[in-house]
């Protein structure tokens, strides 16, 4: 059996094979050589025996035998004097960075200072905030979510998530030299040194402490604050981001049309709206990339590379600014004068009930409907299928106008039109008018097809009846309104409503028995 040696090492005891004792021994008279005879060299010495003996007792434990390798491996971890003194002196005389500076720090969960799972310490040791500051502003965050609307990323189970999934991606700091990482320190007699030194000049200089702590409360809540302020731009910027690339990207007008896609059936003064697409979304995305950026980069503490991301970010948006503000007057050109057209038709006078017709080459799809009809008015388009091609279906827009005396019941059309100059404009009102048909009570109203080739130019047609208060309108088709309801309908489904109307009408009629 190997002999061994009880030794206590940092107030602790431990057991250490003989020959680990010989290296033990030799290194500590080798430490109190260096430091006991300097300046606050008892307090060093007593510092390096308290981190040797917390590495033992990871390595070991207590109640083990401590072994010459084990011995040997934490001198290595630690380092001879010798070694400390000579890249201190390169330091000196090159000026330049050396190994026992400090590190990176790297991210590990705290489990010395933890409440459930040690984040929010770990984080507070990585951003070097106070772990009180970093406590509060999570539970500001959650409040946050939970109180002001902020549904789109799930309410405050966004914070408890985001938790539990930094709880999982991020480790746990488990050994010392992982707890000295955490902090961007190495577990060498430099940084013991400093340690020791830099607690010992704090407590003689006991006004300078006070000073310097109060200079790091003001350097932790700066840093709180510019910690909430780049969280509330990545939360916006990624809410704003996903809700941009939902609404003109991932919603569908009409089947296969999405928003951004609305330019390709509207009529321009360019050839190809592509370009047009393109300054529109780097107008509306720039900025939002520009504070994801931003808020990443102050949060994560990033140095800005050689190419200035930012400053490309805002160059490209200032682009899209006069890009998209050249095109939209070019664009726009086809519409810079107004003119208006239109007729009158008489209607029967012994007629006490009018209906009116919508009437069009195909019958009207179930769904992709747009609807509003109410007391007085009535507008109604909707998407088609049409030799392989989807186009608009577009009705005037019917409004009836009721008087109380007896003058004469009259129809009455408009077209309103634009145009590079009001006589482009007119004549394209005059080409325009609304196609109307009548017999006796019967109106019938046909659209305006509108696609891809036939795009739309800006005209809008509206017919308007003028019938007394006894006059009864009735739309007949494509289904039944009489005008007595408000029906809002953006995706109008027909059967439903036509279903709707008939229980309606029974209901009328069963009161009436």
């Amino acid at each position: 059996m190997k002999k061994v040696i009880k030794v206590s090492i940092g107030s602790l005891a431990f057991t250490v094979e003989e020959d680990g004792f010989l290296i033990l021994k030799g290194y500590l008279d080798e430490i109190q050589d260096h430091y006991g005879s300097g300046e606050n060299g008892k307090e060093i010495v007593e510092g390096i025996e308290e981190r040797m003996a917390e590495l033992f007792n990871e390595k070991c434990g207590t109640g083990t035998v401590i072994s010459a390798a084990v011995v040997s491996e934490v001198v290595s971890i630690l380092g001879r004097p010798s070694a400390i003194d000579k890249e201190q002196g390169e330091y000196r005389t090159t000026g330049g960075r050396s190994n026992w500076s400090k590190r990176p720090r790297k991210l590990y969960r705290n489990p010395d200072n933890k409440v459930l799972g040690g984040v929010c310490s770990g984080l507070a040791a990585y951003l070097s905030l106070d772990v009180l500051l970093v406590r509060i502003l999570y539970f500001i965050l959650f409040l946050g979510f939970s109180f002001f609307g902020l549904f789109v990323l799930g309410g405050a189970s966004f914070m408890v998530i985001t938790y539990i999934i930094l709880w999982i991606v991020i480790p746990e700091a488990k050994t010392m030299e992982q707890k000295y990482a955490m902090y961007g320190e190495q577990m060498d007699l430099a940084n013991i040194h400093a340690r020791v030194e830099s607690e010992i000049s704090r407590g003689k200089q006991s006004m300078k402490r006070g000073y310097e702590q109060g200079r790091g409360a003001l350097n932790s809540l700066g840093r709180l604050i510019s910690v909430i302020f780049s969280v509330f731009l990545v939360v916006f910027a990624v809410s704003g981001i996903t809700f941009l690339s939902f609404m003109l990207l991932g919603v569908e007008l009409f089947k296969g049309i999405i928003p951004i896609n609305v330019l390709d059936y509207v009529h321009l003064g360019v050839s190809n709206p592509l370009w047009l697409k393109v300054f529109v979304l780097a107008f509306l995305s720039l900025p939002l990339l520009g504070m994801l950026y931003t808020g990443i980069q102050i949060l994560f503490r990033f140095r800005s590379p050689r190419i200035k991301p930012g400053l490309i970010i805002f160059l490209l948006w200032i682009g899209s600014v006069v890009g998209l503000g050249f095109l939209s007057v070019k664009s726009s050109r086809p519409y810079w004068e107004e003119a208006v057209d239109g007729g009158e038709l008489l209607l029967s006078k012994s007629a006490d009930t009018i209906y009116v017709d919508f009437n069009s080459e195909k019958p009207m799809p179930a769904d992709r409907v747009m609807l509003d009809a109410g007391h007085s008015r009535f507008s109604m388009f909707w998407m088609e299928g049409y030799d392989e091609q989807e186009r608009v279906v577009v009705f005037p827009r019917l409004r009836i106008v009721r008087q109380s005396s007896e003058p004469d019941r009259l129809v009455k059309y408009r077209t309103q039109a634009f145009g590079l100059n009001y006589a482009e404009a007119l004549l394209k009102a005059q080409q325009r008018v609304p196609s109307i048909s009548m017999d006796d009570s019967v109106i019938t109203i046909s659209p305006v097809y509108y696609g891809t080739n036939n795009k739309w130019d800006g005209t809008n047609q509206q017919v308007s009846l003028y019938v007394p208060d006894s006059v009864v309108v009735i739309v007949r088709k494509p289904f039944y309104h009489d005008f007595d309801k408000r029906v809002k309908k953006e995706w109008f489904d027909h059967d439903r409503y036509n279903k709707v109307e008939r229980w309606s009408k029974r209901m009328e009629r069963r009161l009436d028995y």
